[in-house]
């Protein structure tokens, strides 16, 4: 799966020009018809989603495309499970965090579990993509646990996307989970362009 920022329109626009490129070879993806659509809970309320597919002529493999509020393998969206682990990271407990958010326990546990096993790679994700849109940044200060030093690292290249991109960027989850190309409880993250 490939996670994409921006609108469905814009989505279209991008894939129509050529500009989303496949993950295995870069290629091109041309439109190739749509996947099954889902119900993807929000914070508040759930949105229908139904993801465009992509084929890369190159290789010949085709490639769902998700918009940049889903996690790929996820009902719940960005903004919900980046909540999560930012509560996570200040010390809440996955039961706590659950009643909050109004989801089952062993969701949340699941979600936090996945992060804290991926904590390095996505502190080194957020640390690429925050010196990359923001090479004058300063010493960030370690917050004391991995998960928290791996949430705070990608606040950091989300502000860094926002401060650099404008008010009209997308929010800061949606950023994080375009930054590690859906990558945010599995995967392998996107490097920022040069590194």
């Amino acid at each position: 799966m490939l996670s994409v920022s921006g609108s469905e329109s814009v989505m279209e626009a991008e894939l129509a020009a050529g500009r989303i490129t496949c993950p295995g070879c870069s290629g091109p993806l041309a439109r190739w018809g749509w996947a099954r659509s889902r119900e993807v809970r929000m914070l508040s309320g759930t949105r229908l989603v139904r993801p465009r597919r992509g084929w890369c002529g190159r290789c010949e493999s085709s490639h769902v495309i998700l918009w940049t509020g889903c996690v790929p393998r996820r009902r719940d969206g960005a903004e919900v499970i980046g909540e999560a682990l930012r509560q996570a990271a200040y010390g809440d407990g996955h039961r706590v965090i659950a009643r909050r958010l109004g989801r089952p326990a062993g969701t949340v546990r699941g979600w936090l579990r996945a992060a804290r096993r991926r904590s390095g790679v996505l502190r080194g994700c957020g640390v690429r993509w925050a010196v990359a849109l923001d090479p004058e940044l300063g010493h960030v200060a370690p917050i004391g646990s991995e998960l928290g030093d791996a949430v705070n690292a990608l606040a950091i290249a989300a502000r860094a996307a926002k401060l650099r991109f404008g008010k009209g960027a997308a929010g800061p989850w949606e950023l994080v989970v375009m930054m590690s190309a859906g990558a945010l409880l599995h995967g392998r993250p996107r490097d920022p362009p040069g590194f």
